[in-house]
């Protein structure tokens, strides 16, 4: 009897506890912020690399292989934005943390800190956050990288050799400049790398052209993980053939979904819109004018939740922040049936102006 009620403590205080951390404790953490100084900066081409650090020299929060901190600043145009960056580095340390930004042409904070950013500026972040994180295995492992999807790669690879597994990285580039880390890839220890080049110089004597599913089961087989940070259609084609193959530990980091090929209507708060040609519901429903509070569009701000009033939908990104059980974010979410949504959005407009708004998205779509 006195076993039984001292199990029945210890899972009242267990389903307690949880239940603190998830709604509680979790939401007050994902929404602190660090005052971390940039210490160094480096520009490679279109990428750019910071170090930053506390500015008293204290140790950072301790992040996890495959992590993302948030950055907050400020666009061109003084307004304020932030966006995720995977950490580049080994995540074993806690001294620094490393990013690497791809200057996007339509990127609202990559381009002001391409064009700003100095050594010694002050930058606030996020505590590192993500669902993207390396398994523990004995079991072989390949990390698949496009472009700047290196950066958690990166961070795996570390964690993996540290693991003493047998460690593939496979990234795929244009061309090579467009490598990032390149002498440091070739030097880590026990780190089988592959580049393959769709824009390979003339007297290059690695893999040419585009990757496919039969080459990476090759390296591993079936029994392996497989890691993917890549562009979304390309990795989807990778992980369904895989799977024809047999493998069975696919896993993947997307920059953003691919866009709806599917036509389903979605309606919030009154207003029409379509998912077809779309990343995800928040740009069907930005399409449409609706102004849905919104920062970060990778399920890291948390800005963008919905309540799903009617109809089925799939989750494309894995988001970083916690919803409640009626919540979901927009950004992360893709309709496979008619939806009916409400949210809080930033100011109400006429119908006349999301009528409007509505006649244009029909027209470009058209």
């Amino acid at each position: 009897m006195i076993a039984l009620t001292f199990a029945l403590l210890f899972l009242t205080l267990f389903l307690f506890g949880r239940g603190y951390w998830r709604h509680i404790a979790l939401p007050k953490l994902q929404n602190q912020r660090l005052a971390l100084q940039l210490v160094r900066v480096k520009r490679q081409g279109q990428y750019l690399k910071l170090w930053l650090q506390h500015p008293d020299g204290l140790l950072l929060p301790k992040a996890k292989a495959g992590q993302h901190i948030l950055l907050y600043g400020k666009d061109l145009q003084g307004k304020p934005v932030s966006r995720a960056y995977s950490l580049a580095q080994d995540c074993s340390q806690q001294r620094y943390y490393q990013l690497v930004i791809k200057a996007e042409t339509d990127g609202r904070l990559s381009q002001a800190l391409f064009q700003h950013l100095k050594v010694g500026d002050f930058i606030e972040s996020s505590y590192p956050r993500g669902h993207f994180l390396l398994n523990r295995s004995r079991q072989p492992l390949v990390l698949v990288a496009g472009g700047v999807g290196i950066t958690p790669m990166l961070a795996m690879a570390y964690a993996a050799i540290r693991q003493k597994r047998q460690v593939f990285l496979v990234y795929q580039a244009r061309r090579l400049d467009d490598i990032v880390f390149y002498p440091l890839l070739r030097r880590l220890p026990r780190l089988q790398l592959r580049i393959a080049l769709t824009q390979p110089p003339t007297d290059w004597q690695g893999f040419k052209g585009r990757i496919d599913a039969g080459y990476l089961y090759k390296l591993a087989g079936p029994q392996a993980q497989y890691y993917f940070c890549a562009s979304a259609k390309m990795t989807e084609q990778l992980i369904y053939d895989l799977g024809i193959l047999g493998a069975q530990h696919c896993y993947a980091e997307f920059f953003s979904a691919a866009a709806s090929e599917q036509s389903f209507p979605i309606e919030i708060n009154g207003v029409f819109t379509d998912s077809q040609g779309h990343k995800s519901v928040l740009d069907a429903i930005l399409a449409a004018r609706v102004p849905l509070n919104y920062d970060c569009k990778g399920g890291s701000c948390g800005l963008c939740k919905v309540r799903v009033v009617q109809g089925q939908y799939q989750q494309v990104l894995e988001p970083s922040m916690s919803c409640s059980a009626d919540e979901v974010l927009a950004c992360c979410i893709q309709p496979t049936s008619a939806l009916v949504l409400s949210a809080e959005i930033e100011a109400e407009k006429s119908s006349a102006e999301l009528s409007s708004g509505l006649i244009a998205v029909a027209t470009t779509h058209t």
